[in-house]
């Protein structure tokens, strides 16, 4: 079908069509006639990107269609032809198959060398062949002439280095050292990323500054006339530069492509892996040791932990096992262990967990290096769940060995896993504090209340207030559970002993019971707690919101008094206002803590739009309003406060009686009037 097509194209004459990938070795594909010619001649120094035609012969018309991957297809007309660019184009079309078939037996050979290179990664251990033979492969991919040679980075010297060669390259090279930045291979150690050198200009910016020794035994290794194109990759190990895998191309036409330029990035990430399994290799057996060691120091931390020995004895074997003096610090119950640490290490809980939150996954364990004359300072983190449970300080100068840091790591998990015990019991604890609790709340029958009651010391004569504490929805539940206890325990260390007998967690809310004693003046106790709060807010950069019942005594105390302090919670987070706020101090608005907002709104909005709307006052009327209500009804003390003459105002009311349809003088209308007032100036809604 393709020969009847072609015939009817370019007609009844024979033809051939040839296929280079790299413009000079050319194979005939097909051809009608029994001509015996040579292969096409392309005389350019560079690729073509459009379809052209020349006179071969006087009678011969010889075509070349471009495609991409420097493919080209050769058509040899036997007669003389004049074609126009859309009938060359359409020929491309028709040959188009045959492009794609050796686009994809090229991908086939590419992928196949891809495969026989993982081979040799997997098989090989000796590190030298093993980057000889990957460089190898890297060139048989390339279906160009080439020559290559892989560079590694030598700490030492602080130079790059030849490690491996292949391609016919001289003996002079070896004894090249190229500084980080020099040349193109110490610009690509530097820059990190591959690059395709094309042409001289781009070639002269990154190779003019080599030093003229390196440059004598470059020219001595290899005469670099023939030389087209250049591909330079950079070869990264755990994210770090280590070598630079460089390819020439020989000839006359630059053939490189970006897409060679990711192959080569293919093959320098197999030569990333075999670095990376030659070091593991050369470890293997110090791993294995190290492992063996890790397993005893778990055994031995987790034995401690199943016999309930507690933190302190975990930090006493761990101590042991690292061989230096270790700082525990317990966020949960605020401890040091030892107690003189905390002076020694010169830091504070609240600071630590500032740390915490600034750190980043890759530098978990930090190191602080001390001041003229004191220890450097390593800090490791005891976490769970993104919670910071405790810190561990190590007070050493020299740097932690493998083997501590393993300990470290072992220890870290015991002694998280001992910490979350603890809190899990402290929420067992939690509940069953809630439930007495609520026993007692919700109790009617008078003896039993009374008998349970005296178990915490409690008398018909003790003053009571339940306060309650909410998170606001910003704290993240994970932390709930933490921040609870932490918020527990610096309540009983700030308030007075014996003044906090119940207190307890459950989901955001914080519920504590305070008592009263003759010993402290009225409010003392509601002071304390109230202004103790902002301090732990700040410390833990979190925010609270919360609400005191009023003093009470007898049967209904507590019941009466949670119920109070429930309201003025839920006053405060209407609000969206931030802190505790006593019952007693909500005033008229007890009237509206359970209210909508929306309705509070349409409440408020029925006065003041319209006022807002009427022509020619400029907000006039909503503030004579406001302002005559704040003066009590005064028309003398309203109008001085707005600076206007008294019949001004008068005139004022009367325009607001108008629109409103109200009177002043109706005690229901002025009520109304005074209420939306008051909860315009008093709430955020």
């Amino acid at each position: 079908m393709l020969h009847e097509i072609l015939h009817e194209r370019l007609g009844n004459w024979d033809y051939e069509i040839w296929m280079s990938e790299n413009w000079s070795d050319w194979r005939l594909i097909t051809s009608i006639g029994d001509r015996k010619t040579a292969a096409p001649e392309f005389r350019c120094n560079s690729p073509l990107y459009h379809p052209e035609y020349r006179l071969e012969k006087e009678n011969i018309t010889l075509a070349f269609l471009p495609y991409n991957n420097n493919v080209c297809i050769s058509v040899r007309l036997f007669s003389k032809c004049d074609f126009s660019a859309e009938e060359l184009v359409e020929i491309s079309s028709l040959l188009y198959p045959y492009y794609a078939e050796a686009v994809a037996a090229k991908h086939e050979r590419a992928l196949n060398e891809v495969m026989n290179s993982i081979r040799d990664v997997t098989q090989l251990l000796d590190l030298n062949e093993l980057l000889s033979r990957i460089l190898v492969s890297a060139l048989s991919v390339i279906p160009y002439e080439c020559i290559g040679v892989l560079w590694q980075y030598d700490p030492e010297i602080d130079a790059l280095t030849v490690k491996a060669r292949a391609g016919g390259l001289g003996e002079g090279m070896l004894q090249m050292k190229l500084k980080p930045g020099e040349g193109i291979i110490g610009h690509t150690f530097s820059r990190g990323t591959p690059k395709l050198y094309s042409n001289m200009l781009m070639l002269e910016d990154d190779f003019g500054n080599m030093t003229l020794e390196n440059r004598r035994h470059l020219n001595t290794a290899y005469d670099f006339e023939d030389i087209c194109g250049i591909i330079s990759v950079p070869i990264k190990v755990e994210g770090q530069t280590e070598c630079v895998l460089i390819v020439y191309q020989r000839g006359n036409v630059p053939l490189f492509t970006d897409s060679d330029v990711r192959l080569l990035q293919s093959f320098a990430d197999q030569v990333s892996i075999a670095l990376t399994n030659a070091r593991l290799y050369d470890n293997l057996s110090r791993q294995n040791e190290t492992l063996v060691r890790r397993d005893e120091i778990h055994s031995s931390l987790m034995r401690l932990s199943l016999q309930n020995k507690g933190v302190v004895s975990i930090v006493s074997e761990l101590t042991r096992i690292i061989g230096i003096p270790l700082t525990f610090v317990d966020f949960i119950d605020n401890e040091w262990f030892p107690k003189r640490g905390k002076t020694i290490s010169k830091w504070s809980i609240e600071s630590l967990r500032e740390r915490y939150r600034s750190l980043n996954p890759s530098d978990y364990l930090t190191f602080v290096a001390g001041a003229e004359g004191e220890m450097n300072q390593y800090l490791y983190p005891i976490a769970s769940a993104n919670q910071c449970l405790g810190y561990l300080i190590i007070r050493m100068n020299e740097r932690l060995s493998p083997l501590q840091l393993v300990a470290l790591e072992q220890g870290s998990s015991v002694l998280a896993l001992e910490l979350m015990r603890k809190q899990s019991l402290a929420e067992f604890y939690f509940k069953r504090t809630q439930q007495f609790f609520n026993d007692l709340r919700l109790s009617k029958d008078s003896e039993e209340y009374w008998v349970k009651s005296a178990e915490i010391g409690i008398t018909p004569n003790t003053q009571i207030i339940v306060g309650l504490l909410e998170f606001t929805e910003l704290v993240s539940p994970v932390m709930l559970s933490t921040l609870s206890l932490q918020l527990v325990s610096y309540l009983r260390e700030k308030l007075p002993s014996g003044n906090m007998p119940i207190a307890f967690g459950s989901e955001r809310r914080i519920t504590v019971m305070l008592v009263l004693s003759e010993a402290h003046r009225p409010g003392e106790i509601e002071e304390k707690f109230i202004t103790s709060l902002p301090k732990w807010e700040s410390k833990n950069n979190t925010k609270l919101f919360g609400g005191l019942g009023s003093m009470r005594l007898g049967l209904d105390a507590i019941n009466t008094s949670y119920q109070e302090a429930d309201k003025a919670l839920a006053y405060q987070k209407a609000r969206g206002v931030q802190g505790v706020i006593r019952y007693m101090d909500i005033g008229v608005n007890r009237l509206f803590i359970r209210q909508p907002a929306e309705d509070l709104n349409d409440f408020i909005a029925e006065v003041f739009e319209p006022l807002r709307t009427a022509k020619g006052q400029a907000g006039g009327l909503e503030e004579t309003l406001i302002t005559y209500m704040a003066c009590g009804g005064s028309a003398a003390q309203a109008a001085s406060e707005l600076h206007i003459h008294i019949n001004t105002l008068y005139q004022r009311i009367h325009k607001i009686e108008e629109i409103l349809g109200m009177s002043f003088n109706n005690q229901e209308h002025l009520l109304h009037l005074q209420l939306a007032c008051y909860l315009r100036q008093s709430t955020r809604l």
